[in-house]
């Protein structure tokens, strides 16, 4: 590869060129032309092969190639067609020994631009051959760009589009049109006519639509044209048909192009449809219905509101306002009030609104007003609709005061049934009170009587074995046992014959100020023994508060409650367990003393009341739920016999109301018993 130097032409330009050849005459000749003064500026640059010229032509920064046909690695046009495939935008210039006009055709037709016989070369004709090869070059590369982008559009536009001679014949089609025909490509219709591919009546009609454009030399534009599809449906098509014209301005065929509007049409027809039934609903709608511009005049109304206003047809609204149907001062406050609706763009819904009505009458309706927009978003009026609500107002003024009316005598007959209800109540607590004082006054009685019958004998039979025991030795064991038992049983029967004493006596409270802590401490004390020596072992958990007031108490009655309570509690625990003793100052919870539980003084203590509070609770095996209720009741125990008079529990809860007070029993959840005493502080 060889460079020659440059030769600078008056404008300065240089041409790169290549001189692709192996014949040092040649190339020196060639360097001569090219280097005459009179000559533009050429840089040269030297390949003796087709293989080192493709080599520098992959390198680029070429602008013309000058070729020899007959190199040492290759002859004839298959090196045109080598050199065009590596350089396809280079113009080529072949030179060839032979002056063969079928050699230069075919050349040519390989895509060189030109062909020179070496020996009839002279710088002349060199130049002008260089200088029409580029022009012809840039020529073909813009021809080739306006087919290629004519190609893509025919290829690539959904529209259907396509060429054709006077004689009707196709001359060219596009994809889409191809496609319409089921054809593999658009070629396959070259030559034919729209028999080949249509029914006989729509060709025809095609083809007369083309004689009249060919012979009148005017397009027929934008025309909709129905076609019937293979499957059966309908196809709508924008068709347009203009005249095909030679250079000269001659007709020599037509082109037409088919743009497929099915989609559109479709929604045309489905908006005509719903304007249809828009149109037919608001003519038959009752409310009134109406459209008004920016000055406040009707541009839309339906029958029911033409009613309203007396005229009969839209003549006679339309164009008016309304200052031309309604009073002055009512007609001012709707202009007024449609001006901020259109200057806002804010909706007035659903407000009520009184009017006079055809027949003069104050009547009711429920309007809407809402801006009516264009396609820009810009107001150009508003829409109305107002329907006649007077019934309905009246209905709801009649119902309103069926309502009032009925919800008076809803407030009475819960009163009557509130009032009903308490005398029930009162009745039914008044009648257990009598029921339970009767039955205790006749318990007391019996247990008064039977105390005074049985207390003496009593006395005899223990003095009696006192006797015996002290006086009678005896070494047989089975009559000491006897004795023992003997003693105990009499103990027993004098334990229930002074409850009973208890009970029955007169209750007489000698009351001092107390402190309930003492009097519980003092009651653990008396049950110290029984704690101590119990076999399961009872662990003893005392929380006394220290903020409890002096209270009105009988110290030994309230004493008598506690020992009752906690021997009660320990004999629950057999196995062993806690036993825990609290008391506390607090208000009086909602729903801790039911209208059952020391009915004798249900009205001294309220909830919200100050109270002092002493609990007794044990870890036991608790009450069982059926007897719960009965605990209070003379004579009922839970203990085993001879474990229980069923008297101690009845005793300490009249010994609590005595004092003003009252004494719940309770099973706690975790499992024992809660019996809990309420004193007011």
């Amino acid at each position: 590869m060889n460079n020659l130097s440059t030769h600078s032409s008056p404008a300065g330009g240089t041409y790169r060129v290549l001189l692709i050849e192996d014949n040092p005459a040649d190339i020196r000749l060639l360097q001569e032309y090219l280097a005459t003064p009179l000559s533009p500026s050429y840089q040269l640059e030297l390949a003796d092969s087709l293989q080192a010229g493709l080599n520098r032509l992959e390198a680029g920064g070429l602008d013309l190639v000058l070729l020899d046909l007959s190199l040492p690695d290759s002859q004839g046009l298959e090196t045109v067609m080598r050199v065009r495939e590596r350089a396809p935008d280079l113009p080529i210039i072949v030179l060839s020994g032979l002056s063969d006009e079928e050699v230069a055709v075919a050349a040519l037709q390989q895509g060189a631009q030109d062909y020179l016989v070496k020996d009839q070369v002279n710088p002349p004709l060199l130049f002008r051959a260089i200088r029409y090869a580029q022009e012809r070059k840039r020529a073909e590369d813009a021809l080739a760009q306006e087919r290629y982008l004519f190609h893509s559009l025919l290829g690539s536009l959904p529209d259907r589009i396509y060429f054709k001679d006077a004689q009707g014949r196709f001359i060219r089609i596009s994809r889409a049109m191809a496609d319409q025909f089921g054809l593999a490509h658009p070629r396959q219709a070259v030559g034919k006519t729209d028999l080949d591919f249509r029914p006989a009546e729509q060709a025809e009609a095609v083809a007369a639509e083309e004689r009249q454009v060919l012979e009148s030399g005017q397009p027929l534009l934008d025309r909709i044209q129905r076609e019937s599809s293979p499957n059966g449906g309908t196809r709508w098509f924008l068709s347009s048909i203009l005249p095909l014209r030679d250079r000269q301005g001659h007709i020599i065929g037509t082109f037409g192009i088919q743009r497929d509007i099915t989609h559109l049409k479709e929604m045309e027809q489905a908006l005509e449809a719903e304007r249809n039934l828009l149109r037919s609903l608001i003519d038959h709608l009752p409310d009134y219905v109406y459209v008004k511009d920016l000055h406040g005049r009707y541009v839309l109304t339906n029958p029911a509101f033409r009613r309203f206003l007396g005229a009969e047809t839209p003549q006679q609204v339309h164009g008016k306002t309304a200052a031309d149907f309604f009073p002055p001062p009512l007609a001012a406050a709707l202009a007024q009030e449609d001006r901020q609706i259109i200057q806002s763009g804010a909706r007035l819904i659903e407000r009520e609104t009184e009017l006079p009505g055809p027949d003069g009458q104050r009547r009711w309706y429920l309007s809407t007003k809402v801006p009516l927009t264009d396609l820009q978003g810009q107001v150009i009026g508003l829409v109305g609709i107002s329907r006649d609500i007077t019934e309905r107002k009246l209905f709801e003024t009649r119902l309103q005061q069926a309502n009032a009316e009925l919800a008076r005598q809803q407030a009475e007959l819960q009163r009557a049934l509130a009032e009903l209800q308490k005398s029930h109540e009162d009745l039914k607590a008044a009648q257990f009170q009598l029921i339970q004082a009767e039955k205790l006054q006749s318990v007391g009685r019996l247990a008064a009587t039977v105390a005074h019958e049985i207390k003496t004998p009593l006395g005899i039979l223990r003095m009696g074995l006192e006797y015996i025991s002290n006086n009678v030795a005896s070494k047989d064991p089975d009559t000491v046992q006897v004795l023992q038992d003997m003693t105990e049983a009499i103990q027993q029967a004098d334990a229930v014959v002074l409850g009973l004493l208890d009970y029955s006596a007169p209750h007489t409270l000698d009351l001092h100020p107390e402190n309930l802590n003492s009097i519980a401490e003092q009651s653990l004390a008396l049950v110290r023994h029984e704690l101590e020596r119990h076999p399961g072992g009872i662990q003893l958990v005392c929380q006394f508060s220290e903020a409890l007031p002096l209270l009105p108490l009988d110290r030994n009655k309230i004493k008598q409650v506690f020992v009752n309570l906690l021997t009660n509690a320990i004999h629950a625990m057999p196995d062993g367990g806690t036993l825990t003793v609290r008391t506390a100052l607090r208000p009086l919870q909602e729903g801790e003393l039911d209208s059952d539980e020391g009915w004798r003084v249900a009205g001294r203590l309220r909830a919200g009341d100050s109270v002092v509070v002493a609990e007794v609770l044990d870890t036991g095996c608790g009450i069982p739920a059926d007897k719960l209720d009965r605990v209070f009741e003379p004579f009922f125990t839970t203990k085993p016999p001879g474990k229980g008079t069923g008297l101690g529990l009845t005793v300490a809860k009249k010994i609590v109301e005595l004092h003003g007070g009252a004494l719940t029993i309770r099973n706690r959840p975790e499992g024992g018993v809660q019996a809990t005493v309420f004193f007011k502080a």
